[in-house]
């Protein structure tokens, strides 16, 4: 019979009695969920927040027992296969928590990203608010990063003799083909040339 496998297990305590104003959990969890299963995701962990405030009043059990962990102090406990994979995602957490400690609410760039994140999930999210590409209106990557560059040498207008696509310095014509150009007569429009073809003819 082969034996289970090892499980790895390592609480990450919340400082939310010290920082009652920080939505520790939110910010762990993200719109949807989608912050905790990147990072399970990402380290191959399992995460659960346990502990005092880690179920709201009335989504506890309903013969009135505390769920596991319930009258600890809030924290994530982390389950993985290694070590290795758990203290990555400890770290991941603690950076999540420091965050929340270090940065207030308006200025937490993660808090920042989770929102438009929800928007986006709600649809809400307005157009002025998203960051597109200056060179392809894509919103999928910055303008340093297109695949679509532009062709630089397209830009360019020749001082010399006004053609697009080089630059004087580069320029083919000759000074005396610029000249015979500049004192050629002007093209009459084809009006007053029929008019003036019919007089001859006449």
């Amino acid at each position: 019979m082969v034996p289970p496998a090892t499980r790895i297990q390592e609480k990450v305590f919340i400082p939310q009695d010290d920082h009652p104003h920080v939505n520790f959990i939110g910010l762990l969890i993200g719109p949807r969920g989608n912050t905790l299963k990147k990072t399970e995701k990402d380290t191959n962990c399992k995460i659960m927040i346990r502990g005092k405030g880690s179920v709201k009043d009335g989504k506890g059990r309903k013969d009135g027992q505390l769920l596991p962990g319930e009258d600890e102090i809030l924290h994530a406990l982390i389950t993985g296969q290694n070590h290795e994979s758990v203290k990555k995602c400890v770290d991941l957490i603690k950076t999540i928590i420091k965050q929340g400690v270090d940065a207030p609410e308006g200025e937490n760039s993660l808090k920042k990203l989770q929102l438009r994140e929800l928007a986006a999930l709600n649809g809400t999210l307005r157009d002025e608010e998203i960051v597109r590409c200056r060179n392809c209106g894509s919103s999928e990557h910055k303008h340093w990063e297109c695949p679509e560059q532009p062709n630089f040498t397209a830009t360019l207008t020749c001082t010399k003799c006004g053609s697009s696509g080089h630059i004087a310095m580069d320029c083919t014509v000759t000074q005396q083909e610029i000249t015979n150009i500049l004192s050629a007569p002007p093209i009459q429009d084809s009006a007053k040339m029929d008019s003036e073809v019919g007089q001859n003819d006449d």
